[in-house]
C-alpha cells in the first residue's frame, strides 16, 4: 500500500467517526432532552459537517494533492489538543484518539517525506 494510501486511510476513518458522531449527538438532541436543543442540535451538525470536510481531506491525500497535508496536520494537532485537555476526564477515549492521532502524523510524514524525495 502506497504510504499516502495509508495516511488516506486513517485520515478517512477519522473522518467518517466525526460524522457518525455528528449524527448521532444531533439524533440525540432531537429525541432527548437537552438543556439547550437549538446548540446542541447545530454543535451535531457542525460534527457531521466537519467530519465529511476530513473526508475531503483524505481524499486529497490519497490522490496526492498538496492542499490536503495542512488540514490533515491541523486536524491532527486539534485531536491532540483535545486529548491533552481531556485526558484527565475520559481517559479511555481521550487515549485512543491520541493514538489515531500520533498514527496519522506519522503516516503523514512518511507520505510527505516520500513524495519530496521522489520515492
Amino acid at each position: 500500500m502506497q504510504r499516502s494510501r495509508v495516511a488516506a486511510v486513517i485520515v478517512a476513518l477519522e473522518g467518517i467517526g466525526a460524522v457518525v458522531a455528528g449524527v448521532v449527538f444531533t439524533i440525540a438532541a432531537l429525541v432527548g432532552h437537552p438543556t439547550d436543543r437549538g446548540t446542541a442540535i447545530f454543535l451535531g451538525l457542525l460534527l457531521a459537517f466537519y467530519g465529511a470536510a476530513i473526508v475531503a481531506v483524505a481524499r486529497g491525500i490519497d490522490r496526492g494533492s498538496h492542499w490536503a497535508r495542512t488540514p490533515a496536520f491541523l486536524t491532527q494537532f486539534f485531536a491532540l489538543v483535545v486529548v491533552w485537555y481531556n485526558h484527565s476526564n475520559l481517559p479511555a477515549v481521550t487515549a485512543v484518539i491520541a493514538v489515531v492521532a500520533v498514527a496519522a502524523i506519522v503516516a503523514l510524514v512518511r507520505a510527505t517525506r516520500g513524495s519530496v524525495l521522489g520515492e
